[in-house]
């Protein structure tokens, strides 16, 4: 089976490292960015196969991204895109419903091996 691809970005650089440990131990391809801005272009450019993106960056959120990324055509259509956050997603609503997010976690509420788990079964699903 082709190794499935995933940008993750999310500017706590240990947080980032860890995920990343975890998500090539079961087998993925990871490519990091440290923030909005260098992750839209790396999305753009490689197409990758699941976006995961930290919400709260600077100058360019999560949710921008994952807009930008959706308007971008097909692939951006179609693309997993889960969000990471410490922020309430009642706060965010009116911006992440149009998003169309494959899921959402809040950081300080789910283990790692809990998203790990999370990804592995949205790629066994069928494509959003």
């Amino acid at each position: 089976m082709e190794q499935k691809k995933i940008l993750l970005i999310e500017d706590s650089k240990p947080l980032r490292t860890v995920l990343t440990e975890r998500l090539r131990e079961v087998g993925f391809e990871v490519t990091e960015a440290n923030g909005g801005e260098e992750g839209l272009k790396l999305a753009l450019e490689q197409k990758p196969d699941m976006i995961i993106t930290d919400i709260v960056m600077f100058p360019v959120d999560g949710l921008e991204l994952a807009k930008r990324v959706r308007e971008s055509g097909n692939w951006g259509n179609d693309v997993h895109i889960v969000a990471l956050t410490n922020q309430d997603s009642t706060q965010e609503k009116s911006r992440i419903e149009p998003l169309h997010l494959s899921a959402y976690f809040i950081k300080t509420d789910t283990p790692l091996d809990e998203i790990v788990k999370d990804v592995q079964k949205l790629f066994k699903g069928k494509k959003r």
